[in-house]
Parts: structure tokens; sequence; C-alpha cells
């Protein structure tokens, strides 16, 4: 059914109950009272149909009043949200919501949200020359996905950054080998936590990581210092060159781990907080918690479980060689710059 349709059953529809007599006025002196009763029964009934009709075009398919916009979520200059991550959307870029977000086919000036993320590339990269590798046509545009799952925590992160008072992880996403894409997402100890990729060069990823909005994060305890575990049962990290896991489960050591890192107690205030980045930074999985300490560029220690306190430039390197003694490796004495 189209508007012209429509039109012509309205038409005929009052039609239907129009009074034949064209000369209401002598109708009323012949006929009195009765015969107004019976005008304004067949007026209501008219009115009737008409509301009837209008009810039909109301009902008709959204087709008919408005164009399809599958795929498209939000417009530019609005705000778009998926697993508790909100995005500011830049003036003149587009929204889109996909199943699995490919980093290879993403559009520039897109905001995409994806339950997961798929790299279709990888046949690509079976049959590429050589083993050469993949290109992406979206490698070097500006473009921001946000999603649900696929980011996992890590005990060494590349840098861990602070984002309008939130604390990120940043990974250089070069399984997407998309190289100017940077995935970020909270620095908990959760599996599952929402993330967001950003392309771009450094300025554009910085720029547009201002707009991205993460749930609140773990709060330092109420009496200072890092939170840590109630009980350390093994203490994790990698040691470099080849950053082969190393573990500790004996008492001594993670006693001696528990207290250096009980003993920092000296708050980092908001402002003040640096950068921990790899290389130099030591992360030390202590179970359900992750402190990473970092050395002299940042002497800072933080903890997945809240609290940032300031820490000696090498107490991150003397905890990972206690670990890693305990697994037969030695990775030589600290120097503190």
């Amino acid at each position: 059914m189209n508007p012209t349709h429509i039109r012509e059953l309205l038409d005929r529809a009052a039609a239907a109950v129009t009074p034949t007599e064209t000369d209401p006025a002598s109708l009323l002196l012949g006929r009195g009272r009765r015969s107004v009763r019976r005008r304004r029964r067949a007026w209501a009934a008219a009115g009737s149909v008409v509301a009837a009709m209008a009810a039909v075009v109301l009902a008709l398919p959204s087709a008919v009043s408005a164009p399809n916009r599958s795929g498209t979520v939000g417009a530019a200059g609005t705000t778009v949200s998926l697993g508790g991550v909100s995005v500011a959307v830049p003036d003149g870029w587009r929204t889109s919501e996909v199943a699995d977000f490919d980093p290879c086919t993403a559009e520039p000036h897109t905001v995409y949200l994806a339950a997961g993320w798929q790299f279709r590339g990888t046949a690509a990269l079976a049959g590429s020359p050589r083993g050469g590798p993949v290109e992406c046509r979206s490698d070097g545009q500006a473009w921001v996905a946000v999603v649900e799952r696929g980011f996992a925590p890590t005990v060494n992160p590349a840098r861990l950054v602070v984002n309008d008072g939130q604390l990120l992880q940043a990974e250089e996403a070069a399984a997407f080998f998309v190289p100017s894409a940077w995935a970020y997402r909270p620095f908990t100890q959760r599996i599952e936590a929402t993330a967001a990729v950003i392309s771009g060069d450094e300025q554009q990823r910085e720029q547009l990581l201002d707009r991205v909005t993460w749930p609140a994060g773990p709060a330092a305890p109420a009496s200072g210092g890092l939170a840590l575990p109630g009980r350390i049962t093994s203490a994790t990290s990698a040691a470099p060159p080849s950053n082969a896991m190393v573990v500790a489960t004996d008492a001594k050591t993670l006693a001696r781990i528990r207290t250096a890192l009980t003993a920092l107690r000296d708050p980092v205030r908001p402002g003040e907080e640096c950068t921990l980045r790899q290389p130099g930074a030591v992360g030390i999985s202590l179970g359900s918690v992750t402190v990473v300490l970092g050395d002299a560029t940042c002497p800072q220690a933080v903890s997945s479980g809240g609290g940032r306190v300031r820490a000696p430039a090498g107490l991150g390197r003397e905890l990972l060689g206690l670990i890693a003694a305990r697994n037969g490796i030695a990775i030589g004495r600290v120097t503190t710059d």
C-alpha cells in the first residue's frame, strides 16, 4: 500500500458518508430535529472511518515514512555506549554496529560498536608470499572501535596510562597488523573488560582517547598503600630478555615480596601520575591482583585492585630477580639511575 492508495481510500470513505442533500438549510426546515440527529450520526460515522484509516496509515511499515538506517546506531555529535564504555562521536563521523569488528576493513572517521573482533586477514596472511606481512587498508586511518570481548589482562602491559581517572592497559594492536592501532582496556584482573581500539597517529590517538569514558576503576584502599591479596600463594612475572614466564611459590620469596609492597605507603596524588611503560616496568601477578612497578622514568607502583604509590626505581627489578632466581634464571643486578 502506497500513499496514493491511502488517499484514495480516505476519499472513498468520506464520499460514502457525505449527506446527499446539498442544501442543509432547507433540509432542517423540512424535517426538523429528527433529521438533524440523523446527519449528526452520519458525520460521526465519517469521523470514525477517517480515524480508522489514519490508524491504518500509522500501522504501515516504517519504510513508508522513514529510510532504512541499518547498521547506524548514532549520529555525529552524539554519544554511543557499549559495555559501560561511552564515546563522544567527533563531528562529521559516523557510527556503525557490527557483530565482529575487522580492523582491516575499518572505514576512516567511524566509531564501531562490536561484541568481539575477528581478523579476516588471517587467510591473506597464510597465503601471502614468504609469510610476508598483511597490508591493511585501514592502517594510518583515524577510527575507533569499542569491543566488548577479546582483550585479556596482561602481567606486563606495554603502557599503563591514566585517562579521566581510569587506569588503562595500553597495547599496540600488533595482532591486527595495523601498526597505527592501539588497544586500551581497564587495568583490572577481570578476564572480560570492554576495550577501545583507536587508530591514527599518536596525536590523533590521544585526542580520540579523551573522547572515551570507562566505568570508574577500583579505588585505593581506605588504609592507603596498594590493594594486595589477603594471602599470596604465587608470584608470576616475565624475565627478560626472552620474557619467559617465571613463577615463585615458596613462602620465603612470597613473604619478601609482600613485605616490600606493603611498605609502599606514599600515595601519588591526582595529576602527578606518570606513564609506566616497557621496557623498564615490571609486572607481577599475585593471583587476584597484579602490581606493576616502574623504573627511574616513572618511579611509581600501581595495583589492579586499586592504589598508586611512589616506589624506589629499582624495586621492580629486584622483586623480579627474586622470582627468576627460583626458576634458575639470573637477570643481573639492579642499578638505580
